[in-house]
């Protein structure tokens, strides 16, 4: 069965991989590392890119409390890419296998 597309109007950025929608679904990108690995300048520009934006999420899995997903900005790039190649974040390579994420 596949997973629903979650549309969410993102209203915070609580830190450098979380996206947390009007509804208060908390979504963390896939692919991306966490924890002390995420490079200081990530919440900015997630924050930049995301807030008062509504992005198209499509769940892969679940870490803990989070719903994991790979996200896609109103313009069609993809979320986790985007920070990827402007240096705001670090790719994962365990989660993107596990995600099967794909080339950016």
């Amino acid at each position: 069965m596949m997973a629903a597309t979650i549309l969410c109007l993102v209203t915070d950025v609580p830190n450098g991989t979380t996206i947390v929608c009007k509804d208060r679904t908390h979504i963390r990108v896939a692919g991306l590392e966490v924890g002390e690995l995420v490079p200081k300048k990530a919440h900015g520009v997630l924050a930049r890119l995301t807030v008062g934006q509504q992005v198209s999420c499509l769940p892969a899995g679940n870490e803990g409390p989070f719903i994991v997903a790979k996200c896609t900005l109103p313009d069609g790039r993809d979320l986790a890419c985007t920070l990827i190649k402007s240096q705001a974040a670090v790719r994962s390579v365990v989660a993107w296998r596990r995600y099967a994420l794909g080339d950016c």
